[in-house]
């Protein structure tokens, strides 16, 4: 994949993940009926304006690298590849798993007083952006790994 495709792919993963953001500040400030309830937003206790700073920090960070990706600009070093690769992969799979056991949790699959009956389970929507998150994790290495290395 040539650099456009990767700035792209990028820009595509910020834009859902904006939309994440927006459809949370809108819900939380405006209560639009079109929108799932805010409680469907939140999935941890972290109070709504660290996390909202939390994702205009994230949402600058995957501009950045979107606009790195566009100008062929390597995002991090080479000795950093392998760590955040590992880091995405977990991050992934950790999501993938929190959903799973969500969803069986919801099917009864543990019985009615599991802790798969618990909010962080059952946040099926910040549980989809995490995952549109990972992948973008996934996606700078990628395109990491595909950047020249300077000779030593």
């Amino acid at each position: 994949m040539n650099d456009t495709r990767f700035a792209v792919a990028s820009l595509v993963f910020g834009l859902a993940f904006l939309a994440r953001v927006a459809g949370q500040a809108v819900q939380r400030w405006w209560d639009v009926a079109f929108l799932p309830s805010q409680d469907a937003w939140q999935g941890s206790s972290l109070p709504f304006p660290a996390l909202f700073a939390a994702q205009v920090v994230i949402l600058m960070i995957i501009a950045a690298a979107t606009l790195r990706m566009r100008a062929a600009r390597s995002l991090f070093g080479r000795r950093w590849v392998r760590p955040v690769a590992w880091f995405g992969v977990l991050y992934f799979a950790v999501m993938v798993a929190r959903l799973a056991v969500g969803l069986l949790g919801d099917a009864g699959a543990f019985g009615d007083e599991s802790i798969a009956a618990g909010k962080w389970f059952t946040a099926y929507l910040p549980t989809a952006f995490h995952l549109v998150l990972a992948s973008e994790v996934m996606l700078f290495v990628a395109y990491q790994r595909g950047r020249p290395q300077p000779a030593g």
